[in-house]
């Protein structure tokens, strides 16, 4: 089979109009990243949502960048990826740039770019689907679940060297999933109302019939395979698309991609916790074969339930001792070992961001404070899109 022709199979199979194809696992160097942030186009005068994401992305197109960009679900939205990356000071300033060159877009055409997991105040029943023949086989499919979806996320894309590999790293990374919905929560409020959630955007996803982890039983890519093709005879996938796990592998790419965070409030925060992810899962690789002792998804999904409800206030059940610590202490463990064993010069850099986003309670709690403060929804939005377009630290 040509190059072409699998690339050919996976566009039909990912817009639901071809057979269920999934790709082999491509080549791919172990601990090399690469970052996507969902981020939100919004009215420079009201701060809601503004369908302007088609104008940016044709202004986008005339640029020569060394990052992509792409449309997302619905038309206040919009993409941007990373190239491959190697530390956090490249992560950095990849993460500078796109986000300089995407505001500067938007200004062009009276928006303004913001992070953050959910638009404090947008109505779902208001967006429009990006006119893609891909999102209106995702509207057919899931019906309003589909605008439901206009929510941001981080996706952090880590190279996991074989196939095999990659379903061993996506199980233990998946086990400290929710301590990453903690570090990167920001969606406090939901449809216009206080949530009671510092993480509101993780709540929307478990509503898709694939969401959830991978499945424990599975330890090799035949595994997963087969997986794969059974699903697909119910006609319950097509592709890797199809699957909304916190954790899952990304064959195409070689890597596999942790799908849980709140787009972060700004691109340092981004590249900060995607190197804390990278440096998980170089030390899970260095423990060779080993895996998980742990296979309750009830005690995931507990453990996820109290990173998004508390944010890093919370507390989090460690699943190798069972023992529950607050979610901050986790973190700081974790940092001051990874540090220790470290190869990235910038880690240190990245550690003191991780530490920054854990100041009195993070995210989540800023927001929080705005509002207790007397400030209104829309100035929450005025607010992050503020932090956005500050770039700095």
């Amino acid at each position: 089979m040509s190059e072409q022709t699998s690339v050919d199979q996976q566009a039909l199979a990912v817009s639901g109009q071809g057979a269920a194809f999934l790709p082999d696992f491509s080549e791919s160097t172990l601990g090399t990243m690469g970052i996507e942030l969902e981020l939100m186009v919004l009215d420079r005068l009201t701060y809601d949502l503004f369908p302007a994401a088609p104008d940016i992305l044709d202004l986008l197109d005339r640029h020569d960048k060394p990052w992509v960009h792409t449309p997302e679900i619905t038309t206040s939205m919009l993409e941007v990826a990373t190239s491959i990356l190697t530390s956090y000071d490249e992560a950095a300033d990849q993460l500078e740039h796109i986000r300089a060159t995407v505001q500067r877009a938007a200004f062009e055409v009276g928006a303004s770019i913001s992070g953050g997991g959910a638009h404090p105040f947008q109505k779902w029943a208001e967006q429009r689907i990006y006119p893609k023949e891909r999102y209106f086989a995702s509207e057919r499919k899931f019906g309003y679940l589909a605008k439901l979806f206009t929510v941001f996320g981080m996706h952090v894309h880590i190279g996991a060297g074989s196939p095999d590999e990659a379903m061993r790293l996506c199980s233990w990374l998946t086990q400290r999933a929710p301590l990453f919905i903690a570090l990167s929560s920001n969606s406090p409020c939901w449809q216009g109302e206080v949530s009671g959630f510092c993480s509101s955007r993780s709540n929307v996803v478990g509503a898709f019939p694939m969401s959830g982890i991978l499945p424990y039983e599975i330890r090799t890519w035949d595994d997963f395979r087969r997986h794969f093709d059974e699903l697909a005879r119910y006609g319950i996938v097509n592709s890797i698309k199809d699957f909304y796990w916190d954790v899952r592998p990304k064959p195409e790419y070689g890597t596999i991609e942790l799908r849980v965070l709140d787009t972060p409030l700004k691109p340092v925060y981004a590249a900060a916790l995607a190197c804390y992810a990278r440096e998980l899962c170089l030390e899970f690789a260095d423990q060779a074969g080993r895996w998980p002792s742990s296979a309750s998804r009830e005690l995931y999904t507990w453990n996820r339930f109290n990173a998004a409800r508390d944010g890093v206030e919370g507390h989090w059940i460690d699943p190798e001792t069972g023992v529950s610590i607050p979610i901050a202490e986790a973190v700081r463990a974790d940092l001051a070992r990874l540090a220790r064993r470290s190869q990235d010069p910038g880690f240190g850099k990245a550690c003191a961001v991780i530490e920054r986003l854990m100041k009195d309670g993070g995210q989540a709690r800023w927001l929080r404070a705005h509002l207790e403060a007397g400030g209104g929804m829309n100035d929450l939005a005025r607010m992050a899109s503020e932090l956005f377009d500050d770039g700095a630290a």
